[in-house]
């Protein structure tokens, strides 16, 4: 009896070792980011194979961890490496009071462009609409309408307001 549990033990380990590892390299050639958890899963249930449980409970263990690592892991991972690629988004309230610069000159009842901060950029309109905003004038976001600043201006080219 106990030859044939260590031959079963055995060819366990292999098993999950090898879907482990297939798994893996599946998600290393398609960064889909849906193979890795299955790679988890077989992790798993390797785990308890070593540990000598049957393969009905590695089997529980191998759908458990995939789809829980899947459901909890990955929603998190992919929002962790979409902020990654650029600067974080400052959102639609998030610069409404913030102090900017102007980039390219709003013309009247126009759009030009700001530097919000150390360097978000937003297209933005002079909160009234007869303004003309200059190049490299200093002006405070009052609001926001989608994704353009309604900004004023704070000094002049000569000094202040």
């Amino acid at each position: 009896m106990r030859v044939g549990r260590g031959r079963s033990l055995n060819l366990d380990v292999i098993f999950w070792a090898v879907l482990a590892g297939l798994a893996f390299v599946g998600e290393l050639l398609s960064v889909s980011f849906f193979l890795l958890f299955f790679s988890l899963g077989a992790a798993v249930a390797l785990a308890l194979a070593f540990a000598g449980l049957g393969p009905v409970a590695q089997a529980i263990g191998f759908i458990a961890a995939s789809i829980l690592s899947m459901v909890v892991l990955r929603p998190a991972l992919l929002n962790r490496l979409s902020l990654r690629g650029g600067e974080a988004y400052a959102g639609h309230r998030g610069i409404t009071g913030e102090s900017a610069v102007v980039t390219e000159p709003i013309d009247a009842g126009g759009k030009g462009t700001v530097r919000v901060g150390s360097g978000e950029f937003w297209t933005a309109r002079a909160m009234y609409s007869g303004d003309e905003i200059e190049e490299g004038v200093r002006v405070r976001v009052l609001d926001t309408d989608g994704l353009t600043a309604l900004v004023e201006p704070v000094e002049t080219q000569g000094g202040e307001l």
